[in-house]
């Protein structure tokens, strides 16, 4: 209900929109040190809360960059208090995301974009939001079933720094944040030759893992790593699986 929008609106979809239903006061823009480029401060003891937003001015407004810190800091508003680790930080981009791509016009769009790595820059770029916010809601759509898992490298490994799911998908026990790329894929997977050479791939992957052989279709494509899309670069895997699956 916080994010919805006129029916027949079109994209991008400010988040300032909701800044005031969420409590907040003021959105500022400063120079902010360190790595933060957005902050929240809570001055009021009132017992409805009064936040003011600082996003740093070295980011350009309405950029993906800008919406995507501005939307997870208004989603952080409404997480309770009692959420944290992983479930909190995936509820806060659940929540980020529909603000940024409400899921009535996103949906509408996501029917009829390919299910690629360029459809889904397009879908980001629409929408001016971050690919992992992107990637996140169009899973949560329902016009396809699978994973979204994105690889950093560490030491010269590809190891997974992010993962997101189709409601109805477990991820398998190898797909845990942390884990290296081979407790998950050959050594001969399209990971390896997209984070290489920069170029996206798609094919047929086996996975080990499970009982048995399994395998995957799998698109893989290089993007900016972070939900606020920050400098470094990370290989993003589309995995789209059969509904039995």
């Amino acid at each position: 209900m916080l994010a919805r929008v006129p029916v027949g609106a079109q994209p991008p979809f400010a988040p300032e929109r909701c800044a005031a239903q969420c409590g907040v006061v003021l959105l500022r823009r400063t120079v902010l040190r360190g790595v933060a480029r957005v902050t929240l401060a809570h001055p009021s003891t009132e017992s409805r809360p009064r936040w003011i937003l600082t996003v740093d001015r070295r980011v350009p407004p309405h950029t993906p960059q800008w919406n995507g810190a501005v939307a997870l800091a208004l989603a952080r508003t409404l997480i309770p208090p009692g959420w944290s680790g992983a479930p909190g930080d995936a509820l806060e981009e659940a929540v980020a995301a529909e603000i940024l791509l409400p899921m009535r016009p996103f949906r509408a769009a996501a029917t009829r974009t390919d299910l690629t790595m360029d459809g889904l820059y397009d879908l980001a770029a629409r929408f001016s939001a971050p690919v992992r916010l992107t990637v996140r809601q169009w899973l949560r759509s329902g016009t396809w079933h699978g994973y979204a898992l994105l690889w950093g490298v560490e030491r010269g490994i590809p190891v997974l720094r992010w993962r997101a799911t189709s409601p109805s998908a477990p991820f398998p026990k190898a797909a845990a944040i942390g884990a290296p790329a081979s407790a998950l894929f050959t050594e001969d997977s399209r990971l390896y030759e997209t984070l290489r050479t920069g170029r996206p791939s798609h094919g047929v992957e086996e996975v080990r893992g499970g009982a048995g052989r399994t395998w995957w279709f799998a698109r893989f494509g290089m993007v900016r790593e972070g939900a606020a899309e920050g400098s470094g670069r990370a290989v993003l895997a589309i995995i789209v699986l059969d509904r039995g699956r």
